[in-house]
């Protein structure tokens, strides 16, 4: 095992107990049959943690926050019914720096040719579609935990309107706090930041503010 290998095994354990401590009350608030949907990885950190079954297909992806919003305003159509297909780019600039920055080329989803999705630890187009199907016929859309974050090109529109949609659970996260906006849970660690912190390294604050809902 080399330096490094050695180095970030030793990080992840400590991380992981960071947010150990959580586990506990996570579990008061996300039940095995919950259903988590996120903008990006953060309902894979949860279940991997709480070591339940991967009933959702939002894990190992991100959206952009817009394509979020527009992806949940018909959640059961684009889980169910909406064909994926594929696309060589993004149709945002930074969405292609980044892959072509990433140690392999990840396919980028479209659902019905506009909502886009990017399989971050998918690495091949058949893999993501075999999992998004599997995964999204397992939801359960009587206990649907929704999860945003100010994040990947976050918009004052997106925000508005994730407060706006009629879910019973959900929770945004976002870097300043708006009493007005009664849905979002400000993290202060991020203050003043463009955008929350990366959910998998970071993931012990958002627990810690998680619980408290």
């Amino acid at each position: 095992m080399s330096l490094i290998e050695i180095y970030r095994n030793i990080r992840s354990k400590y991380l992981f107990r960071k947010r150990k401590k959580y586990f506990p009350q996570l579990r008061e608030i996300i039940k095995p049959t919950t259903t988590i949907i996120s903008s990006n990885c953060f309902a894979g950190r949860i279940m991997q943690d709480l070591k339940y079954e991967y009933n959702s297909p939002t894990l190992g992806l991100y959206f952009f926050a817009d394509d979020y919003i527009k992806f949940l305003n018909n959640l059961k159509h684009n889980l169910l019914e909406a064909v994926l297909t594929f696309t060589d780019e993004s149709k945002y600039p930074i969405g292609n720096e980044r892959r072509n920055k990433w140690p392999f080329k990840y396919p980028i989803g479209l659902l019905d040719n506009e909502i886009e999705i990017h399989f971050l630890h998918y690495h091949s187009e058949e893999e993501a579609k075999i999992k998004w199907r599997r995964r999204a016929n397992r939801v359960n859309f009587d206990d649907l935990f929704i999860i945003g974050m100010q994040q990947n090109l976050p918009s004052k529109w997106a925000t508005e309107e994730f407060c706006k949609l009629p879910f019973k659970k959900k929770i945004y996260f976002v870097t300043e706090e708006n009493p007005n906006l009664k849905d979002t849970l400000y993290i202060p660690e991020f203050k003043s930041k463009e955008e929350v912190g990366d959910p998998y390294k970071k993931g012990h604050l958002f627990y810690k503010y998680l619980v408290r809902i």
